[in-house]
């Protein structure tokens, strides 16, 4: 059965997305690399947990049932039952009963490690009124997702009314509620697995109205002539491309091509060919990868010993002092 006959009542939305290629060049890359999940059970309106800062990971919080209050940069986020906020670059911030409530260091919580990747919090179980929230950490390895990232705002906030999918995304809520709710077989991978959907769908309601932000690469993207042009670039590294290659690929003279897509992404085509080349390397290197001629001439190099001097340059070490240091952000391709 196809996912459009299973969801019938929001075919016509699917669809009209699935048919973007858009939307599908920038969220061909968006895949969530799962750092941590936790449910807090939370009574009343008098908690409060202080979380800490954690460097190259985004941080999404789901509210299943109840209401809180997330703040954040100075600023009070009211969420309730199905709302959902995502923190594109995780900074320190509170979530709390209410707004007079006094938040807490969360390692001060008595906080139950289910496992490796998941936790679990309850305070106040007395109290009839009760808030359950899921939290999860993640990280966007894939250098294209990480730009998109990088160029979020701070926050987006989802409400339960603002889902893409409408009626198809509260079944998601009520089923990662009833799973936190139990203690059922395999209930960890299904509760942060349906996490992840609705944290893509907030990522989804961002690009749908980016056009009031001032992303450059979402905006180049959507632009008919430079987001095929980078389509090339990203699904084909390998090619030998060159300005008036990827402007007849395009039907765009050689000069008219370099300036628009300048304009448009505030990089040259050849910076951003190579910075995109070298985050890819960098990413495979990261998973083990070796790097020998076939390798290097899979991103468009003749040479290794070329290959190796340009990825010291871009990202700032060789190669094997990259594969051993701890994971670090990559080089933005626009910066």
């Amino acid at each position: 059965m196809s996912i459009c006959a299973f969801y019938n009542a929001d075919c016509t939305k699917l669809s009209l997305l699935m048919n973007s290629h858009n939307y599908n060049e920038i969220l061909h890359y968006l895949k969530l690399d799962s750092v941590f999940y936790s449910r807090s059970t939370l009574g009343g309106d008098r908690w409060g947990i202080e979380l800490p800062v954690l460097e190259n990971t985004s941080m999404f919080h789901i509210v299943t049932s109840g209401s809180c209050v997330v703040d954040i940069n100075g600023k009070h986020y009211h969420l309730r039952t199905g709302d959902l906020v995502f923190i594109s670059r995780n900074c320190g911030h509170s979530i709390k009963g209410s707004e007079e409530a006094i938040a807490i260091d969360l390692f001060s919580h008595p906080i139950k490690q289910v496992s490796n990747c998941y936790e679990t919090l309850e305070l106040n179980e007395e109290d009839k009124d009760q808030t359950t929230i899921l939290c999860g950490i993640v990280r966007v390895s894939h250098p294209a997702g990480a730009m998109l990232i990088n160029e979020m705002p701070d926050i987006i906030i989802m409400r339960q009314d603002e889902h893409m999918f409408g009626s198809m995304m509260n079944e998601v809520v009520r089923l990662i509620a009833r799973e936190a709710a139990g203690d059922f077989i395999g209930g960890e991978t299904v509760i942060t697995r349906l996490s992840d959907v609705l944290a893509i769908q907030a990522i989804r309601n961002w690009i749908d109205s980016s056009d009031s932000f001032q992303s450059k690469w979402i905006k180049a993207i959507k632009d008919e002539k430079i987001g095929k042009a980078l389509s090339f670039i990203h699904n084909n590294p390998g090619v030998i491309w060159t300005i008036e290659s990827l402007g007849k690929e395009v039907g765009m003279s050689r000069t008219s091509f370099s300036n628009k897509f300048t304009a448009i992404v505030g990089d040259s085509v050849l910076n951003y060919l190579t910075n995109w080349r070298m985050n890819l390397a960098a990413m495979r290197v990261r998973e083990g990868e070796s790097v020998d001629l076939d390798f290097v001439e899979s991103l468009g190099y003749k040479s290794e010993s070329a290959f190796r001097r340009t990825f010291k340059k871009i990202i700032g070490m060789n190669i094997s002092e990259y594969r051993n240091q701890k994971e670090e952000p990559l080089p933005g391709l626009l910066d």
